[in-house]
């Protein structure tokens, strides 16, 4: 068992704050915790810091980017035989993909 499983299975919470570490609750840390913690501490801290990028990996979609992309059919610039009036080419999009346009228009 790794020194963050052992924390965590005493009643502790560890967290990285300020670039340290952090562990509640204060009052319940005993000497022999105490040392166990300065022993431990890099260990305690690369696992605190792989968890958290574990984390970040795997955080809902919506929470890591907002969507700033469109459906070309949402757009002012779609004539009505569905070519875009603001592209050189009047070229007529596959309206299933949402895009990116610098002339978008909303209706």
């Amino acid at each position: 068992m790794g020194a963050l499983a052992k924390i965590r299975q005493a009643g502790f919470q560890a967290d990285l704050q300020n670039g340290g570490l952090a562990i509640s609750p204060a009052s319940r840390l005993t000497t022999g915790w105490r040392s166990f913690l300065k022993t431990h501490k890099a260990e305690i801290v690369q696992e605190l810091e792989q968890e958290t990028a574990c984390n970040d990996n795997h955080a809902p979609e919506s929470v890591l980017v907002e969507d700033d992309r469109s459906y070309c059919r949402e757009c002012q610039h779609l004539n009505y035989l569905g070519r875009c009036k603001a592209s050189p080419t009047r070229y007529s999009p596959v309206d299933t993909i949402p895009r990116r346009c610098a002339d978008f228009v909303p209706c």
